[in-house]
């Protein structure tokens, strides 16, 4: 009996943690016979070769380019691909991409459209009292065509149930951890004595606020020497270069740009740094602690509290001030090492068959409601 088809509509190829959640999804489905069909709005970027063999790859005719208001026409221009595709449901793979739901609903009305949250879905601070407020009506109704939903974390689940009551929600980690990747020893960063090797992975954009990892290298250069390495690229690069140049940090500084070897620049550093004004659950923080190394983040992410609870696998600092995160990636490496057992347990969730099968459990329960 054939297995039924996801369709996961994406705007492009360009790099970004929820597409590569999406294709290391895709490639576990099919490893398990389902279906899975990639319709994208343009050919740009270079995660086209992350699509996994077997999935199908299709891309609109005329292209619909990424710009301000390009998610405004893309999912009307997806609609009649979407309806030859004739998938069994879609799967919507984060909140930038959440208002192709409603003209997908429009083409494909009796097929279950679930969404995974990537992002909060409300603002910080007073943008979100106002949001969480007035803006309810219309939030409810942005959400509408979406019938299931995955969150990464117990606190975005309650979020979205508070608006959305009736909509069926389940929280899933991210794949992050192969299954047969034997996590390293954590090794003991106290005797270190060197530059610290710093490393961030994350698109040069306002969200991860590179800018601010640069006045914490400042700062920590104050006391020992240091080094930063960012895996990302972003429209903000050129104003990076020019902050590390002001900052003196230029042969302090790598940037790479959009890499493979993420895995290869994180085992080789003495911490993950993240600086992120928000996230979900920042899959690099699970990724570093697969390699075996700990985090310092600001408080971007109510995931990573859970994540990080035991301060062996590292530290997150309440507010962006530089001299404290500084302060915080010191105190980080006077800590002993993390246990394997303690890692093991701390990643188990993210091990890539768990979380497929979950998301499988899903969809069945999406189809089976819809044959019932």
């Amino acid at each position: 009996m054939t297995k039924p088809r996801i369709l996961i509509p994406i705007h492009d190829f360009n790099p970004g943690g929820t597409e590569a959640i999406a294709l290391r999804l895709a490639s576990e489905w099919l490893a398990r016979g389902w279906q899975v069909s990639v319709l994208a709005g343009d050919s740009a970027g270079p995660m086209r070769a992350r699509v996994p063999a077997g999935a199908d790859v299709e891309v609109l005719n005329p292209p619909v380019p990424r710009s301000a208001l390009s998610r405004l026409k893309l999912g009307r221009a997806m609609a009649a691909r979407a309806q030859a595709i004739a998938p069994d449901l879609v799967f919507i793979i984060g909140n930038f991409h959440y208002l192709l739901a409603h003209a997908l609903k429009r083409s494909l009305p009796g097929v279950p459209i679930i969404a995974k949250i990537s992002n909060p879905l409300l603002p910080e601070g007073l943008a979100r009292t106002i949001a969480g407020g007035i803006g309810q009506p219309l939030l409810r109704r942005y959400l509408a065509p979406i019938d299931r939903v995955v969150a990464m974390t117990a606190s975005q689940a309650r979020d979205f149930h508070g608006l959305m009551p009736q909509r069926p929600i389940t929280v899933i980690a991210d794949p992050n951890v192969p299954d047969d990747l034997q996590l390293p020893a954590m090794r003991d960063r106290r005797a270190s004595a060197g530059p610290i090797e710093l490393a961030l992975v994350g698109r040069l954009e306002p969200q991860k606020d590179v800018a601010l990892a640069l006045d914490v290298l400042a700062e920590l250069r104050q006391s020992r020497d240091a080094r930063l390495t960012v895996l990302g690229e972003g429209y903000l690069r050129g104003e990076i270069e020019a902050k590390a140049r002001q900052l003196g940090l230029e042969d302090r500084l790598a940037l790479p740009g959009f890499s493979d070897r993420v895995g290869e620049v994180l085992s080789a550093s003495d911490l993950l740094l993240i600086t992120s004004r928000y996230e979900g659950v920042p899959g690099a923080a699970i990724e570093a602690l697969a390699a075996a190394l700990p985090v310092v983040s600001t408080d971007c992410s109510e995931g990573l509290a859970a994540l990080l609870q035991d301060p062996r696998l590292g530290r997150i600092v309440t507010g962006r001030d530089p001299q404290a995160i500084a302060n915080a990636l010191i105190a980080q490496l006077a800590e002993p090492p993390a246990p394997p057992e303690l890692l093991e347990q701390t990643l188990a969730p993210s091990r890539f068959s768990v979380a497929a099968d979950a998301y499988l459990q899903v969809f069945e329960a999406a189809l089976g409601n819809r044959s019932a």
